[in-house]
């Protein structure tokens, strides 16, 4: 498959040595960038004539021209007419374009996403042989020692081999096993130590049992690929579980003497509830049920985006598969669900479209809630004191520039093929 790469440029910095900022004192700081004239949406607050000060990287005010003093010779983009949002964070995703984030090729990934608003990350796994297994964990950590310009990526989320075989999705049950320590470690030696999340399923095995130790290791536990029972899921969240992975999918579903996995996701208050938008794997009334039961606040929007999102119809080589691309879905031959074929930016699209729901509560899942629920503290917001993760998108709400902690990630007319391949399917 072609490689397609995305330029970053760097925006041109201008001395100053201080200003007056919405009565805040912004002192002895020398790059400032402003953008300027688009309708900004924190989430949490919306100006129609906006204006975001950064710099160094970092947000520095934000609010209407009469809040915000721009420092003469600051950098100006010029966002008229544009959607000013919080670039979103993806903590699901396989890759894109013909490019697998589970392997050297997650530097083509990270170089990619900037093009879909996506500004922050976790690459995700498939289940595979150990062997394989631990070479691409190795073979990531090489990529995250130096990362190219792009997305962050905040680590690895190793989706399997700890998942029910009654509730595999694409995975080869022969491959599958519980969760162990000892397994646990070796992979993330093999990581370098960047898995951050580990999708399984809790009532396989002793694995229930080690959710307070991946928590007092940094790790976040997700259940997920399981066919728990509700009083087996709801003792996984006594135990600090609070995270779900791609809810309604490969999980034992909802029933009013057995509410399952997906009972004790809408039980729990303090449940984070992974969502797929890209109306395949979830019904829009679905979704709808989810976030009326939710919240925003309580949902994140995932891509579960496969390596060849993005890509035109026809087959295609995922791992040890064949998946079949075809009328905005991707299917193993059998008819399996195999990851989505489409990137953040079109499920916030169809939570407004097909949801029905505002755009500046749309985002929150994308945006908000995502980094909330991997323990974000600068990312998700535009606001002061957080990093200058940014997207303009233009009317139809598609990207038509991103911004990376400051940085110039990817703009429309300088292309690279992402774009113009989902306008154009």
């Amino acid at each position: 498959m072609a490689s397609v790469r995305v330029a970053s440029v760097q925006v041109a910095s201008v001395q100053v040595a201080s200003v007056q900022v919405a009565s805040m004192q912004v002192a002895n700081m020398t790059t400032f960038e402003a953008i300027s004239g688009g309708k900004v949406f924190t989430p949490d607050l919306m100006f129609d004539d906006g204006v975001v000060l950064i710099c160094g990287g970092v947000i520095q005010a934000v609010g209407t021209p009469k809040d915000v003093s721009i420092p003469a010779g600051a950098e100006i983009i010029d966002a008229s007419g544009k959607l000013v949002v919080p670039g979103f964070v993806d903590v699901h995703i396989h890759g894109l374009l013909g490019f697998d984030a589970m392997g050297p090729s997650l530097a083509d990934v990270i170089m990619l996403l900037p093009a879909y608003g996506v500004t922050s990350f976790m690459a995700t796994t498939l289940t595979c042989p150990r062997n394989e297994i631990l070479a691409s964990l190795r073979e990531m950590a090489d990529v995250l020692a130096d990362p190219p310009r792009g997305a962050r990526c905040l680590g690895i989320h190793l989706e399997g081999p700890y998942l029910s075989p009654l509730r595999p999705g694409m995975a080869t049950r022969e491959w599958l096993h519980p969760l162990t320590w000892d397994e646990y470690q070796a992979f993330q030696e093999a990581a370098g130590g960047h898995i951050r999340m580990i999708t399984f399923a809790p009532e396989e095995g002793d694995a229930i049992g080690l959710i307070p130790k991946l928590i007092e290791a940094g790790v976040i536990p997700a259940i997920g690929h399981s066919n728990a029972t509700f009083q087996q899921a709801a003792k996984a969240v006594e135990l600090g579980l609070d995270h779900a992975t791609h809810v309604f999918n490969a999980m034992r579903p909802f029933h009013h003497r057995e509410p399952g996995v997906l009972g004790a996701v809408m039980h729990s208050d303090q449940m984070f509830a992974e969502l797929i938008a890209d109306g395949v794997h979830v019904h829009p009334a679905a979704m709808d049920i989810l976030l009326r039961i939710k919240g925003v606040d309580r949902v994140l929007l995932i891509s579960d985006a496969a390596p060849f999102a993005g890509l035109p119809d026809g087959e295609y080589e995922w791992k040890h598969e064949t998946v079949l691309v075809k009328e905005g879905g991707c299917r193993l031959l059998d008819g399996t669900i195999a990851g989505a074929h489409v990137l953040m930016d079109a499920g916030v699209r169809n939570l407004v479209q097909k949801v029905g729901l505002p755009l500046d509560r749309a985002l929150i899942p994308a945006t908000r809630t995502a980094a909330a629920s991997v323990g974000l503290k600068a990312k998700g917001r535009i606001a002061p004191g957080y990093d200058a993760d940014i997207v303009l998108l233009d009317t139809e709400m598609y990207p038509f520039m991103t911004f990376v902690e400051g940085r110039d990630a990817w703009r429309v007319e300088r292309g690279g093929g992402a774009w113009r391949v989902e306008r154009e399917a």
